[in-house]
């Protein structure tokens, strides 16, 4: 029998996941990923570190189940996309690597935006996402400025799967799913020369590989690995692709007209289009590759997604007893006795639906009256609205895929189909993104004929949610006061930064 693994290098931890042909997960072994942060908002990690803690679960893997791992078929690899993840000319990392949520370079996409907003306009036309503070080219542009003695040492700028890839096999390449985030022509393909040249970037083309198809063969494992590990030599290492792709892959969304949310450190609100019906740079879109074909996905993630949840734990919570959370949250009402809450709880502020560097969390119809229930269902909520904020232009009114760790509760599964008012399905299994990557290694191998049949052979579900019709008329009023709450507070968060800076707070 053959086997298959997937890498996971998210950005709270990593996972090695050992797959059979039936998508059920064997073993799973993960290592928590230390996070730093700087000054002006940075968010870093230190790449060494990253990929000590992978190598670390691959042998807890190959440890566990050495008979299986002697019969691998492949190795597909995702993790978490943007940042600035710099090596020099042997490989080694210049500096501890910025991530997606690194705030720092907020002046660099004020000038795309509001002093030369015709630059913004073709930085989003060229490659259909909005000029944010943690797109690779945007960082790029900010160690041009500030950090020039370091980016002179740097030979290519990757993202976090093809440095763990580059470790893997000693074969250094980026891949479609992540360059489409900023580096590339949404319509050719090709480096988006020209706007680099616009905006001043310097050595764009020698920074930043070409990059391959997600499901083409990148390398194969290093002698040494496979030796000290017990894997056959030879073993292949696929381009692997986006996390928030990747799950598509691992939910079984390959066609257009799939909805998916990744309840994560990000919420990531994802719907699969044909690349002809996308309205590439169209106010308020963000369209990243899918691995497959001309596929796009138009894609909402948020900054703050399950943070929210981890600060209500620290803060709010008697309990980190998720059952007894959800029997709080089941004993407060809809709309949390008027409370709602805003979940911009992250320091770089919000970029989807809206980009807005200074957005923060709030409590808004608090009153003498207010219990811990009613707040800690208000988080929950306002998690759940922001989703539906993030989906209320997309197309498609069909079930929507639930993965990441928040899927594991079903009270805040059911209200998550309330609040949108659609079928939520559960799949079968958790780590999603990693089998995703596993199902386009099978497939690059022959062990799936193609993608229809790996999804059929090793996608599932363990439940459904449908929707209340009561609660969701009951959501659809509070969706109208949270929409009108978070755009009310545009003005004031800026005023709010102004004066916080001014008072050194």
């Amino acid at each position: 029998m053959r086997y298959l693994l997937g890498i996971d290098a998210g950005t709270s931890n990593v996972k090695a996941v050992l797959f059979d042909l039936a998508g059920a997960e064997l073993c799973v072994a993960s290592r928590e990923s230390e996070t730093f942060r700087v000054e002006n908002n940075g968010v870093e990690q230190d790449m060494e570190a990253v990929w000590e803690s992978v190598r670390a679960c691959l042998a807890e893997v190959a440890a566990r189940c050495p008979g299986e791992c002697r019969e691998l078929a492949a190795i597909g690899v995702t993790g978490q996309g943007e940042g600035f993840w710099a090596v020099d000319r042997e490989g080694k990392p210049v500096q501890r690597a910025p991530l997606w949520c690194d705030g720092r370079a907020v002046e660099e996409v004020a000038e795309l935006t509001e002093r030369a907003p015709e630059l913004g306009r073709l930085y989003h036309d060229t490659t259909a996402t909005p000029p944010l503070t943690g797109n690779q080219l945007m960082l790029t542009l900010w160690m041009q400025r500030h950090r020039p003695e370091i980016l002179k040492r740097v030979h290519r700028v990757l993202f976090c799967k093809d440095w763990i890839r580059y470790r893997l096999t000693g074969t250094m390449a980026t891949e479609l799913t992540d360059s489409l985030t900023s580096l590339l022509d949404v319509r050719t393909y090709a480096p988006a020369l020209e706007l680099m040249r616009a905006i001043g970037i310097e050595r764009g083309e020698a920074l930043f590989p070409r990059p391959l198809r997600s499901d083409e063969t990148a390398g194969t494992l290093t002698d040494a690995l496979a030796e000290e590990l017990g894997f056959p030599r030879g073993l292949p290492v696929i381009a692997g692709a986006l996390d928030t792709s990747a799950t598509l892959i691992g939910l079984g969304v390959m066609r257009a007209g799939g909805s998916a949310v990744i309840l994560g450190t990000t919420c990531a609100c994802e719907v699969v289009e044909e690349k002809a019906d996308c309205r590439f740079g169209a106010a308020g879109t963000r369209y990243e590759k899918h691995p497959l074909g001309d596929l796009f996905v138009d894609l909402q993630p948020t900054l703050n997604g399950t943070p929210n949840i981890d600060w209500m734990l620290d803060t709010l919570s008697p309990t980190r007893d998720f059952g007894e959370i959800d029997r709080m949250i089941e004993s407060a009402r809809v709309g949390s006795s008027g409370v709602v809450y805003l979940p911009y709880i992250g320091l770089a502020g919000e970029r989807a639906p809206f980009y807005h560097p200074y957005a923060r969390a709030e409590f808004f119809g608090m009153s003498s009256i207010t219990t811990r229930a009613d707040m800690i269902r208000a988080v929950y909520e306002g998690v759940s609205l922001s989703i539906r904020d993030c989906l209320a232009e997309a197309k498609g009114d069909g079930p929507v895929y639930l993965a990441g760790g928040g899927a594991k509760s079903p009270v805040w599964s059911q209200m998550i189909a309330d609040v949108l008012n659609r079928e939520v399905r559960i799949p079968d299994g958790a780590e999603l993104g990693a089998k995703g990557a596993a199902l386009m290694a099978g497939v690059n191998q022959g062990l799936y004929s193609s993608y229809d049949e790996a999804a059929a052979q090793a996608c599932s579900f363990r439940s459904v949610y449908h929707p209340d019709a009561g609660r969701a008329g009951k959501y659809a009023l509070l969706y109208e006061l949270f929409r009108a709450l978070r755009e009310s507070n545009d003005a004031l968060w800026t005023l709010r930064h102004r004066i916080n800076k001014q008072l050194k707070l």
